[in-house]
């Protein structure tokens, strides 16, 4: 009975990982989401859990517009812990949202000369169940490694100490 408690719960938690992500999404509302929009842009393409907008500016600028809308954006009892995290990479700069906004992240592209295009994706579910079963696995694999390394060991302690050896006189 057991086995099939624990099959059925490991299964509801796997699909809920794999399903797609607007099933679950809990950012509902219209685009962008409460994210800082920079005035001035288009929208170009819109999904179910993302908003493309163009801007006639170069990437630095819409850069600088965010990283100004965003300045104050922090942790109201801890002053020093931003909510937001710049990560710089080759195509683009990523802003994600590490706080409890509707939105997730904020994509700004890199290298189209004046025109930048600026991504806004909204929190869902399928990332948080996604990472959250990436995390399972790793805590289980941990487990099983120590496991196994503490049979080893044992088995190690039993062969060179054995049970009969010499114990120590009592004076």
């Amino acid at each position: 009975m057991k086995t099939i408690i624990y099959t059925i719960f490991f299964s509801l938690m796997l699909g809920m990982a794999i399903s797609p992500a607007p099933l679950y999404a809990w950012g509902g509302g219209q685009p962008p989401w409460e994210a800082p929009v920079m005035p001035g842009g288009k929208i170009v393409k819109t999904e179910d859990i993302s908003v493309y907008y163009e801007y006639d500016q170069p990437y630095e600028k819409v850069l600088a517009f965010y990283k100004e809308a965003l300045k104050n954006y922090r942790d109201p009892q801890y002053q020093h812990v931003d909510w937001a995290k710049f990560r710089d990479w080759d195509d683009q700069m990523y802003i994600e949202d590490q706080g409890g906004a509707k939105w997730h992240s904020i994509g700004i592209s890199k290298g189209g000369g004046n025109k930048t295009t600026v991504k806004i994706t909204r929190d869902n579910m399928m990332w948080v169940f996604s990472t959250l079963l990436i995390r399972f696995a790793g805590v289980f694999f941990v487990l099983c490694t120590l496991w196994l390394l503490l049979n080893i060991n044992s088995a190690l302690m039993k062969k060179y100490f054995p049970e009969g050896g010499k114990k120590a006189k009592a004076s």
